[in-house]
C-alpha cells in the first residue's frame, strides 16, 4: 500500500503543475498562438509542459521527505472524490472532442457563426473541467497522504482562479454579449443545481 501511496503522491507532484504550465502558456498569448497555428504552438507548449515533468520526475525527494503514513479514512474519502472527478469527467467528454479538449478552439481564429457550448454541465457551471481536475487532485492528494501532493492541491486553488479569469477574457473577447450573458446566468465553478439555466 506504502508504494501505492507514493507513486499517486508522485502522480499528482510530476503531472498538475506541467498542466497547468501547458494553459498557462496557452491562454495568455492566444491571440499570437492563433498567427501561428496550432501545431507550431504544440511544437513549443507540449515539449515545455513533458519537460517541466520528466524534471518533477526527477527532482522528486521533496514527495518521500513528506509522507504522513497511511491513513485508511482518508484513502477511501480521496476514492470517493476520486470516483465523483470520473462522473463529472464524463458528462465534460459529452460535450466536448479531444481538440476541445486540448485547446485548439483557443489557437483558431474564430469561424463566423460560432457557438458558445452552454448545455449540459455547461448550463450548471462554466468551468467543469477545473473543477473536476481539483475534485481528482484533492482526492488522489488525499488517497496518497504525502504533504507534497497536498502543496499542489492548495496552489490549485489560485492556479485555477486566475486561469478562469484569464480564460474568461479570451471568452469575452470570442464571444462578446453572448458570453457575458452566459457569465450572468451561470456561475463560473460552483455547479448550479436544480434546473438548468
Amino acid at each position: 500500500m506504502d508504494t501505492v501511496r507514493y507513486l499517486l503522491a508522485v502522480v499528482v507532484w510530476a503531472t498538475i503543475p506541467p498542466a497547468f504550465l501547458y494553459w498557462y502558456l496557452i491562454h495568455p498569448f492566444a491571440g499570437y498562438w492563433r498567427t501561428v497555428g496550432p501545431a507550431r504552438t504544440y511544437l513549443v507548449v507540449v515539449p515545455l509542459a513533458v519537460l517541466t515533468m520528466g524534471m518533477l520526475i526527477r527532482w522528486r525527494g521533496p514527495v518521500a521527505a513528506t509522507d504522513l503514513g497511511e491513513n485508511w479514512a482518508l484513502f477511501y474519502s480521496g476514492l470517493i472524490l476520486w470516483s465523483a472527478s470520473i462522473f463529472l469527467d464524463r458528462r465534460i467528454r459529452k460535450h466536448l472532442d479531444f481538440s476541445t479538449l486540448a485547446g485548439v478552439p483557443e489557437l483558431r481564429p474564430m469561424p463566423p457563426g460560432g457557438r458558445l457550448l452552454n448545455e449540459g454541465i455547461y448550463g450548471r457551471m462554466r468551468h467543469p473541467r477545473y473543477v473536476a481536475v481539483f475534485v481528482a487532485t484533492l482526492g488522489w492528494s488525499l488517497m496518497a497522504n504525502y504533504g507534497a501532493a497536498y502543496a499542489v492541491t492548495v496552489a490549485l486553488v489560485p492556479l485555477i482562479l486566475f486561469l478562469v479569469w484569464m480564460e474568461e477574457k479570451e471568452l469575452v473577447g470570442r464571444f462578446g454579449d453572448v458570453y457575458r450573458d452566459y457569465q450572468k446566468r451561470v456561475p463560473a465553478l460552483i455547479p448550479r443545481l436544480g434546473r438548468q439555466a
